[in-house]
């Protein structure tokens, strides 16, 4: 009789930790289903193209292409944090196009447009995937020309999927107030709560197979959310060629609203696309 009580304690506690650390995960994402009020054409006079394409297994997601004014100098492929949908994270990428950048910007699953299913690390760092692939599959876009810009959450997603291998020739990543791994954050914000938590697929693990892709990583000193030592240890762990800019009194994804840190990631891009 001891033997079964020990043993359905045991049961209990593997599915109640279970149970917690699939709840945990879920607490990093914060999507918002449907369509928003804003898009790049009525915010800023930009055309767009609503895009559909297919996550590995099948999964419907939804983007925008939006090309650049004038003469196209490269492609830059925006991956959002962890909140809204692609009509919440307009004001990051929107300048882009008038200095002749065409931008991509898509969904994770259960964001927006994008099919409804669960979202957890692995699914987003393929969804990811096929949004890059979506990419350097398009007659019109240079696949030598094409960079990353990731924020928060998306810059886990976005180093994961590139060091799982396939996409030769990206020419530059940008990563903005993204965290070390899921484990440290979930500390940082909840003592303890790391341990609820899977980091397969944290930036930590993987940041170093990016190189020799240039990397250049933002963060706000005085960011509320992701504290800036999360940026310090990336770039620690990163391989060469790496910047890192900090800046003053900047909040969380604070960075692109500076016309500075706007001037230094053209730079950035620049100097990318001059190999």
């Amino acid at each position: 009789m001891l033997r079964v009580a020990v043993a359905f304690f045991g049961i209990l506690v593997l599915v109640t930790g279970g149970l917690l650390a699939c709840n945990a995960q879920r607490l990093f994402y914060w999507p918002v289903p449907g369509s928003g009020q804003r898009t790049p054409e009525n915010a800023a006079g930009l055309s767009f193209e609503e895009v559909y394409f297919t996550s590995k297994d099948g999964t419907r997601l939804h983007g925008w292409f939006i090309p650049a004014v004038g003469e196209t100098r490269g492609v830059v492929l925006h991956v959002h944090g962890n909140g809204g949908h692609v009509s919440f994270n307009l004001d990051p990428v929107l300048w882009l196009p008038a200095e002749h950048y065409a931008v991509f910007m898509f969904d994770y699953r259960g964001y927006g447009l994008s099919g409804n299913e669960t979202p957890n690390p692995q699914a987003l760092m393929e969804d990811t995937r096929a949004a890059i692939a979506y990419l350097k599959n398009r007659q019109d876009v240079d696949a030598s020309r094409l960079l990353i810009f990731a924020q928060s959450l998306g810059g886990n997603n976005a180093i994961a999927a590139l060091a799982h291998g396939g996409f030769d020739g990206i020419a530059g990543v940008v990563l903005d107030s993204t965290f070390y791994s899921y484990k440290t954050i979930a500390n940082d914000r909840f003592p303890g709560g790391g341990i609820l938590v899977s980091d397969d697929y944290s930036a930590n693990r993987f940041i170093q197979r990016l190189a020799p892709i240039p990397l250049l990583l933002l963060h706000g000193d005085k960011d509320e959310i992701v504290p800036v030592e999360h940026s310090r240890k990336l770039f620690e762990a990163a391989g060469e060629p790496k910047q890192l800019i900090i800046i003053p009194g900047a909040v969380h994804l604070e960075a692109l609203f500076r016309p500075e840190i706007r001037g230094k990631m053209l730079e950035f891009f620049d100097a990318c696309l001059a190999g």
